[in-house]
């Protein structure tokens, strides 16, 4: 064997003459293929004025003092061009495009190409730093997730998932202002979806609620679809729902002195049943009436709004 097996670098005989000859080629080749840091990748023409220690990847077709060396490593040296032949999986940093190149079947290929799959990686920045807690973070003024397509071996759906471990736990995306949050949607703590906002990071109000269990959608306090039954209790009918139809504590008669539930701003309506007379009582409790008001029909309907504690008549209709 007169040359190593990977690099190719000449070896000295130990009965041979002028061996400092033999040990400068090894120390030429060396010089070109370790660190290797490459000019140009594809070229065909020998610079005009060359620098020693260039080194060129040449492409097909190479002319003049490269002619014949198609797809070598060209490395200028003082006493002139010397020729490598790159073997598969040298990396070369390109100046040119100011990449990693791998020589994969003959040809450089850019080392980000290369990359199809990362796995298990600790985190994750993109134009910004990933670290413990945020182990994806990406600083950008878009960003774009689109479905692959049927055509492309694809589905065409696009699904982005949020998982949470239990039912306590927080599923959620947040958005902020300076990094202080104001609002919030999702299972937050519980498995029932929910649209928060808040003025200061801090105190969120629900302005929304879907129960995971029936769909019942609650407007701060208040579902604004399905009909409620609630049952008055001391003359304090508690609702849950903004369609109530109260049902007397005993009996087929009874008053109404307080509404409890709702939020500020929030609206009721209130019917009545036949065979039941209820009588909302004004100015006994927190109610401002235009006067007691009693529902004894179906027909029958007290529309309020709840402005501070106290709630007010919107209308009233006596159908009945």
């Amino acid at each position: 064997m007169t040359d190593t097996p990977r690099l190719g670098l000449p070896l000295i005989d130990g009965e041979q003459a002028l061996k400092h000859i033999t040990h400068n080629e090894a120390l030429g080749r060396l010089d070109a293929a370790v660190q290797l840091t490459l000019e140009g990748i594809g070229a065909t023409t020998p610079p005009g004025a060359p620098v020693a220690g260039e080194v060129w990847a040449l492409g097909t077709g190479a002319t003049g003092e490269w002619s014949g060396e198609d797809g070598a490593l060209a490395l200028y040296t003082e006493s002139g061009w010397r020729f490598v032949a790159p073997a598969e999986g040298w990396r070369a940093w390109n100046k040119a495009d100011a990449a990693l190149h791998v020589h994969v079947s003959g040809a450089w290929v850019g080392f980000a190409g290369l990359i199809a799959v990362l796995q298990d990686l600790d985190w994750l920045g993109i134009n910004t730093s990933g670290d413990a807690t945020n182990r994806l973070a990406l600083r950008s003024n878009a960003a774009l997730m689109t479905a692959l397509a049927a055509a492309d071996g694809g589905s065409g759906d696009m699904r982005l998932v949020v998982n949470k471990e239990t039912a306590g736990d927080t599923a959620s995306l947040i958005f902020q202002t300076g990094y202080s949050a104001r609002a919030e949607f999702g299972l937050a703590g519980v498995d029932d979806f929910a649209i928060k906002t808040s003025a200061d990071g801090s105190n969120f109000h629900a302005a929304l609620t879907v129960s995971a269990a029936s769909g019942f959608v609650r407007f701060n306090g208040l579902v604004g679809a399905e009909v409620s039954f609630p049952s008055i209790a001391s003359g304090v009918l508690a609702v849950s729902t903004s369609f109530a139809v109260p049902v007397p504590q005993s009996g087929t008669a009874d008053d109404v002195d307080s509404i409890s539930g709702g939020a500020d701003g929030a609206l009721l309506i209130v019917t009545g049943t036949a065979g039941n007379s209820l009588t909302f009582r004004d100015g006994v409790g927190n109610l401002k009436l235009g006067g007691n008001r009693v529902l004894n029909a179906f027909e029958d309907a007290l529309m309020l709004v709840r402005r501070g504690s106290d709630w007010i008549e919107l209308s009233f209709a006596n159908n009945g």
